[in-house]
């Protein structure tokens, strides 16, 4: 067995090394983002004439949850989430075989965003160079970087934020063309007709073969100049006879900013690395590593250099170090309170050799099962729960060491001992383990978040029941068979016949025990009913992520510059270690943010180091202080990864969301404000504001059918002078080496910077005739939506809200309250509905209603088998509203709330406090068999196993005491789950060793008494 064991240890380290690891888990849905982008069109175009008809396509898709999009300049988003199960690649070529059959105007072609997840941003970097121009470090993390990050096995994409997009552009002067009666539409045709390459098959000569190949490529700026138009006389007419010739750069829709103290960037460049979904992060972030070293060392011009800045690497490192800090003291703990109750070094070892073992066994089933390591795996295991079978085996064998110091062990005697405790050992754990299985009932985050550490726990207590059971009598027969010296510990003798006479007094008394069991059960109510109850606990991550709201339609200049003050404000802070803004949106399109939003990332130095007494809420608080002084920012603060996953979730970047449906978008905003306004005055309430942009100025150019049908032209025509002439279009590439730069049209700034010259532009009709543009069109400035949302085919406007000392129930009882008091509204054109962590929240609380009743039920049968009566079972299951009291009088004291995480504390709870009784009524009903009377067989039997229990009861208590008192990045969500066990696991000993066995002596007494009846 040793061997077999020293196998299983060798193939549990190598499936250890195999396992993924990361910070947390990924908690993201099943979900395809559909990106389609139309440059110029605005928003309520975008709705009308991109969006709604890719939701039209694609509503029924087997599986889908929810649809939701966004609409902005030039830019339409559809995010489709799935149920639980549904696979990724499945949904996606469900999605395409949808988008087949979608024609849209404009050209305009939908493609989906990379198969990653909200926590797939693993890595950032900015780039720094002492010889390079903005615009050349931009092509040279296009063209080089880029492709080498990509090469990286479980890259599902790298961004590029910032920076300027090379073009070449083509600025025509509509004067020119006048004079050489040019229409746009020839420059178009001709740029296309002299930009291309053909192929003429092979020619043959003698032994030889030539491939043909015509090229009439446009290489660079002076080719381009030398296409002719047209031919007036025999003269050519250039390219650049009509127009300037230059490089541009793609109108740019974000500015990327970054401070560190040693850099400060008000215009650089980032790159984004996204890990493919399902990948190991450990594993791409060491080729990550490895390709940012060989760029930086041997590809990278001299003066130029990748400073990441953001590495999921470090968070890692942070919560595991967390979590192994309070492991280690976990263990250490438990080693010394075995030394102490077992009075022997050998002996707590031998105990000790269970954790590593178990854990092991439970690498090997993780490994097998696909099962990652992460903080909540890991973290929610109790060392001293793990230990208590081995510690129940262990202390039967050293008593009868302990009766027989001078005796030879026997191996019958010893066989006879251990199977005697080897059932209730076996249903005791087996019981634990049922008491985790509502974990695998629930749904999206909490079970993402969840399930990993029911595994991993079940797998744990599974290798811990096979130690006890096959391991620990052999090397104990090994270690105690030989007569020796048996240390005697005097306290723990003394503490025993102290609880030995007050078991009696208390039996003695049982009314008594009844009247303070009724006053538990009456606090226990009254306690759960005034403790807070949310969702889940914060997920620290060790940084903040800003969003932050500038006024409405602001120049890419002016929001530059209010970055730029948002770095220097932030960066002030003694707790900060770098500062890093993303204006606007990059240049793929992949957030629907104009240039009034900022996204603000803020890396903060480890806790440790810290220095002004504040903890990151604190910090938080002053931010916020500081940045409400500044005018035009409106801010709400959250976390880089968590940000994300709620903007997945409820479509909004904050904790929770309260969504406004109506069609009409002014009266949805005018009833948002006020609802704004309310919820601004609850305390607690913070970074309150409409999601949605408000509207941005617009110049609208209003066809005049009738005034276009009188001089013989298209509104078609309008439109082309729109999109080429004023917007910019591109119309060719240019190929240089393996770079492709698109060739773009326009109009001269200087003819196109006012509404009078846009107005001024001249149309051609079908005679030659030439007309301005404004007598065919009204032009005026107005407002516009900035930002549409729609849900389920529904528009709607979003308010975030995130909570900072008021728990969730709370917050929304108050809302609805003053919301249904002081906003008055149509309830039939507009509806309110909260989403966020109220959903999950929701969804959770029903899901365990359900399932944990369930598990009760089979715990019920379980101890049935395990007791063999089922009014004992029925006895054990009542403690369980007296162990919860300890739980919930440790989240009352503590200022904690009841949660999903404090939730399943409680399960676990259930089952550890069972294990107690379980052990304690099968020796009693040992010794009732052995010929003993009810009261001494309930008295001697309680002072049987006063040690184990107490010694299971405490190394369970201590082995997750420190991960209760913990407060580093990681401890957040393992906080409200090890406070609940350790102290529910100490009233619910006092419950097993005073009240079960009282319990236990009025109930069998009633019914020996109920069998002297019948016999009579």
């Amino acid at each position: 067995m040793f061997v077999l064991f020293a196998f299983i240890a060798v193939v549990g380290y190598y499936s250890w090394t195999r396992l993924a690891i990361d910070a947390y888990p990924d908690i993201a849905d099943t979900t395809v983002q559909i990106v389609t982008q139309v440059p110029g069109l605005a928003a309520e175009e975008i709705e009308q004439q991109i969006t709604i008809p890719i939701e039209r396509a694609v509503n029924g898709l087997p599986g889908l949850n929810v649809m939701r999009s966004k609409n902005t300049f030039g830019l339409s988003t559809v995010v489709l989430v799935f149920d639980d199960g549904i696979d990724d690649y499945w949904a996606r070529q469900r999605v395409q075989e949808r988008l087949v059959d979608v024609e849209l105007p404009y050209g305009a072609v939908p493609g989906l965003n990379p198969l990653t997840s909200p926590t797939g941003e693993i890595f950032r970097y900015v780039i720094e160079s002492d010889n390079l121009d903005l615009r050349e470090i931009t092509d040279l993390h296009k063209w080089v970087i880029i492709p080498r990050l990509k090469q990286v096995t479980g890259v599902a994409d790298v961004s590029n934020y910032g920076g300027i997009t090379t073009q070449y552009q083509i600025e025509l002067n509509p004067r020119k063309m006048e004079e050489y009666d040019i229409s746009l539409s020839d420059v178009t045709e001709k740029v296309e007709m002299n930009n291309v390459n053909a192929g003429g098959s092979m020619l043959s000569r003698g032994d030889l073969s030539y491939v043909i190949r015509g090229i009439g490529l446009v290489k660079d700026l002076k080719d381009l100049g030398r296409i002719v138009i047209k031919t007036d006389n025999g003269v050519p007419v250039y390219l650049d006879d009509i127009g300037k010739l230059k490089y541009g750069s793609l109108e740019r829709k974000g500015v990327l900013g970054f401070y560190d103290g040693k850099r400060n960037f008000s215009d650089g460049v980032e790159g984004i690395v996204q890990m493919l979904r399902g990948q190991n992060p450990s594993q791409v972030l060491e080729g990550v590593h490895a390709a940012i070293d060989e760029l930086n060392n041997e590809v990278l011009p001299k003066g130029t250099h990748i400073h990441p800045f953001m590495d999921r690497t470090n968070l890692v490192d942070m919560t595991l170090h967390t979590v192994s800090h309070t492991l280690f003291m976990g263990m250490i703990l438990v080693i010394v309170v075995l030394i102490l109750f077992l009075g022997s070094w050998r002996g707590a070892l031998l105990v000790a050799v269970t954790i590593p073992l178990s854990l092991l066994i439970a690498f090997i089933l993780m490994h097998v099962t696909d099962i990652p390591a992460n903080l909540l795996s890991l973290g929610a295991i109790d060392f001293g729960i793990l230990v208590d079978g081995s510690i129940v085996m262990m202390e039967t064998i050293l008593k009868k060491r302990e009766r027989h110091p001078d005796e030879v062990l026997e191996e019958d005697s010893i066989l006879r001992r251990t199977t005697e405790v080897a059932r209730p050992i076996f249903f005791s754990i087996l019981i634990i383990i049922t008491a985790y299985l509502p974990l695998f009932a629930f749904e999206h985050i909490e079970k993402k978040l969840f399930t990993p550490m029911a595994y991993t726990v079940g797998y744990a207590l599974i290798g811990a029941l096979c130690v006890a059971l096959f391991l620990i009598p052999g090397l104990a027969y090994m270690a105690y068979r030989k007569p020796r010296k048996v240390y005697h510990n005097r306290w723990l003798e003394k503490l025993q016949m102290l609880y030995h006479a007050q078991v009696v007094r208390v039996i003695d008394c049982p009314k008594a025990v009844l009247g303070v069991l009724a006053g538990i059960l009456v606090l226990a109510g009254v306690l759960s009913y005034t403790v807070g109850k949310d969702f889940l606990p914060p997920l620290d991550e060790g940084a903040i992520w800003i969003q932050v709201q500038l006024p409405p339609g602001i120049s890419i200049e002016r929001s530059k510059e209010m970055g730029a003050e948002l770095r220097n404000k932030l960066g002030q802070f003694p707790e900060v270690s770098y500062v890093m803004t993303q204006v606007g949106r990059d240049d793929e399109g992949a957030e629907a943010f104009s240039l009034s939003h900022i996204e603000c990332g803020v890396g903060l130095k480890p806790y440790d180091s810290w220095t002004t007494g504040r903890n990151k809420a604190k910090l938080i608080e002053a931010m916020n202080d500081t940045l409400m002084t500044m005018p035009g920012y409106s801010v709400g603060f959250s976390q880089p990864i968590i940000d994300m996953v709620m903007d997945q979730i409820a479509g909004a970047h904050s904790d929770l969301a309260l969504k406004i449906y109506g069609e009409d978008i002014t009266e949805t905003r005018h009833i948002a404000d006020k609802v704004v306004n309310v919820i601004k005055q609850i305390p607690g309430a913070t970074d309150v504001a409409v999601d949605q942009e408000p509207p941005l100025p617009q110049l609208q150019i209003i066809a005049d059918r009738d005034r276009i049908a009188q001089y013989g032209l298209n509104v078609s025509d309008v439109a082309d002078l729109i999109e080429l002439a004023i917007g910019g279009k591109a119309i060719s590439q240019i190929f240089v080496g393996s770079k492709s730069y698109d060739v773009i049209c326009r109009f001269s700034e200087e003819m196109r910077n006012t509404p009078e010259r846009i107005g001024n532009l001249m149309l051609t009709s079908g005679t030659g005739a030439k007309i301005p543009l404004s007598q065919v069109a009204e032009i005026k400035l107005t407002t516009g939506a900035s930002t549409i949302s729609r849900e389920m085919n529904k528009r709607h406007l979003t308010i975030r809200v995130n909570l900072r000392g008021i728990d969730l129930t709370s917050f929304l009882q108050k809302a609805n309250r003053m919301i249904d008091d002081q906003v008055k509204y149509n309830h039939e054109d507009f509806h309110l509905k909260w989403a966020g962590q109220f959903e999950n929240q929701h969804r959770a609380y029903n899901r365990l209603g359900v399932v944990v009743p369930l598990a009760l039920g089979i715990m019920l049968l379980l101890l049935f088998a395990a007791l063999g009566k089922f009014r004992q079972a029925a006895l054990l299951m009542c403690i369980i509203p007296l162990a919860l009291f300890g739980g919930m009088l440790a989240l009352n004291v503590r200022g904690m709330t009841l949660n999903v995480s404090s939730a399943v504390g409680f399960i676990a709870l259930i089952g550890v406090a069972i294990q107690n009784g379980v052990i304690m009524i099968s020796h009693i009903n040992n010794l009732r068999e052995r010929g003993r009377d009810l009261r001494d067989a309930v008295v001697t039997g309680v002072r049987h196993r006063f040690r184990p229990i107490l010694m299971t009861a405490t190394v369970a208590v201590l082995g997750l005491l420190p991960a209760s008192l913990s407060t580093g990045i990681g401890s957040d969500v393992q906080r409200p789950l090890a406070t609940v066990i350790v102290y529910g696991l100490l009233f619910a000993t006092v419950v097993t060793l005073y009240i079960l066995p009282t319990l236990y002596y009025m109930m069998e007494k009633k019914e020996d008494k109920k069998d002297e009846n019948e016999k009579i």
